[in-house]
Order: structure tokens, then sequence, then C-alpha cells
């Protein structure tokens, strides 16, 4: 009689075969194998295994092979089994560091950019802010109101850039007649119009803008080509004063575009100056300069 170990050998022989019909040799084998434990009916003689038709037996052996899978893999499992492949950590990407903005330094001190990148006009000014600077301009902050940055070579009639807060505009830039009275009102609106109303300039229209997500008006104002019929101070063709001191004045026929805005309640201005004599690098420079300014909001 064939062994355990004969029949698990014969049925996994015509298994991998890829047969669907089991020979008679190997089905009477696992018969063979099978406890056949006779079962009394109530009538009739005594039933066994071997007397069942031929579907019936080969549903049976069906069962037993499934019977041994079962136990082979139940002892599998008892001495531990086949190990799963380990699976392969994800390896947790590095953050690069985001290089810090170069701080201006604070008037008389300036900086000549040689490497485009960031730069910040921070402490003292109120409102500090960030922007790209390309190759070729100096930056300064002149103080809590003021932060400036013009390309080289300074006043070649290239371009300007300057940020500012707490203005007190002049009633009339040809003449010497003060300050303007009253001044212009707290919002962004109120400036824009006492600009706009202001002698001595061609100006125009103020129009919607926004920087950074700040909200405000734009408008352009020109000088006239000479200041010969002008009365001027030493200050020259005065548009407004600092709280420290420091005067905004045209050269002529400078053309300086004022962006006026709110930010977290304060009324800035980010002006940009050009001259008939301002190149088109310049003038994208300057564009662009203003169109990454970045605030930087404090609590």
């Amino acid at each position: 009689m064939s062994t355990d170990r004969d029949v698990t050998r014969i049925v996994r022989s015509w298994l991998e075969e890829g047969r669907t019909a089991l020979p008679d040799r190997v089905l009477d084998t696992v018969l063979d194998q099978l406890p056949a434990t006779p079962q009394r009916r109530p009538k009739g003689p005594a039933w066994r295994l071997l007397q069942m038709n031929v579907p019936l037996r080969m549903a049976t052996v069906a069962a037993a092979v499934v019977a041994i899978a079962l136990i082979g893999a139940i002892a599998l499992s008892r001495v531990g089994g086949v190990a799963a492949p380990a699976s392969t950590p994800i390896p947790t990407p590095i953050p690069v560091p985001t290089p810090s903005p170069i701080a201006l330094p604070t008037d008389p001190g300036t900086v000549t950019v040689s490497t485009p990148g960031t730069y910040l006009a921070g402490d003292p000014f109120k409102l500090p802010a960030t922007f790209r600077v390309p190759v070729g301009w100096e930056g300064k902050v002149g103080g809590p109101y003021a932060a400036y940055l013009d390309r080289l070579p300074e006043g070649s009639g290239g371009a300007g850039i300057s940020l500012t807060v707490s203005q007190s505009i002049f009633a009339d830039p040809c003449h010497d007649r003060g300050l303007l009275s009253p001044q212009p009102g707290p919002s962004v609106d109120d400036l824009a119009t006492a600009l706009a109303k202001l002698p001595g300039f061609t100006t125009t229209t103020p129009t919607a803008i926004t920087i950074d997500g700040y909200t405000g008006k734009q408008l352009t104002l020109t000088a006239p080509a000479n200041f010969s019929g002008c009365s001027l101070t030493a200050d020259g063709y005065r548009l407004w004063r600092l709280p420290l001191g420091g005067i905004e004045a045209f050269n002529e026929y400078q053309s300086t575009t004022f962006r006026i805005l709110d930010v977290n309640g304060m009324r800035l201005i980010v002006s940009s100056d050009t001259w008939p004599t301002s190149d088109p690098a310049s003038r994208t420079e300057t564009q662009a300069i203003v169109d990454s300014i970045h605030f930087q909001t404090t609590n």
C-alpha cells in the first residue's frame, strides 16, 4: 500500500500536468488511502465509499486534495510559514531651505546688488517688505518712513523705486506755497484724488490695482520739460515731505507712477520713476521688482 507521501506526490504530479480527469490508477490509489468507515442504514446492506458512482468519486477526490492542501498550510503556519517579502520604505523628502532675504542697510549705508536675489526693506521701516532685485541696482532703508532702490549708475536717468508712508503734500511743486491745507484724508482714495488735482503735473486718471493681495489706486504724474517759470526752493520741484525731513522732488520731464495701498491699516505709496532716457530694460526691471513685492505682516 502507498504511503501518504506517495499520495501527495501522485496528486501533485497530476495537478502540475494540467489534467482535467484523474487516471484510474491515481484514483484507485487515492481512494485506497481514504478511510472508509461502514455506515449502517435502517435497511439494506452496509454502504461503502467504493460503491459511489464516478462523478461522486471525483468530487470526493477533489475534497481530499483540498484537505491535504489545508493540512499542509496549517503545518507551515505553525512553524512560521513563508515570510512575506519586506516592503521597501519610501524615503522622506528632505526640504530645501529657502534662503533668507538680504536686509538693506540703513542710510547712509547702501548695498549694491551683484547677485540677483530677494532683499528686505525691514527695521526701522514701518512696513517691512521683500522684493526680488536684479543685478545693477542699489538699495537702502531711509528710516522709519522710506526705503529706496535705484538702478545704477544713480542719476543716469534709468529708474528708481521707493516705498514711503506718512507723506505731507506740498500745495504747488512749482512755487513755494507751503504744504497743502487741509492735507488729504486717511483713505487711499483721498490721497489719489489730492495728487490728481495738484497743479504743475500732467496726470493720469487713478485706476484700481492690487499688489501682494492688497488693493489700491494707481496714477502717474509727469513733470514739465523745464522749470523755467517756477520759483523753486533749494529742494527743487517738490511733491511731499516725510516726518524726518525727506523730500520727494521731480526732475524735468520725470514721470512717476504712484501705487497707493492700504496695508493693514497703514497707507503706503510704492513709487517708480522713469525718464525719457530710461531704456526698455530699466522699465522691465522696475515693473518686475514692483510685481515681486511681498509685505511681511506683523502681529
